[in-house]
């Protein structure tokens, strides 16, 4: 997941990003978070994805307001 933050600030810091790549940073972390869930038995990975999803959620949102303060906070980035 982590990657993915980085291609999406990465992104984030040279324009706005576009809801079409905003989709496209998701969906490869949806593939790697599916890929990670696979050795569990179905149930389980049922069971786990609540989690999974919301871990992932409150990772993209901490790092992307990390992202806004830290542009609001470098003069030279325009914020």
């Amino acid at each position: 997941m982590k990657d993915k933050l980085s291609a999406y600030r990465i992104q984030a810091s040279a324009r706005p990003v576009t809801d079409k790549a905003l989709e496209e940073i998701i969906f490869r972390a949806e593939h790697g978070v599916r890929q990670s869930l696979t050795p569990y038995p179905r149930a389980q990975r049922i069971a786990l994805l609540p989690s999974v999803v919301r871990m992932l959620l409150i990772t993209f949102i901490e790092e992307t307001v990390a992202s806004r303060q830290n542009r609001a906070q470098d003069p030279e980035a325009g914020g």
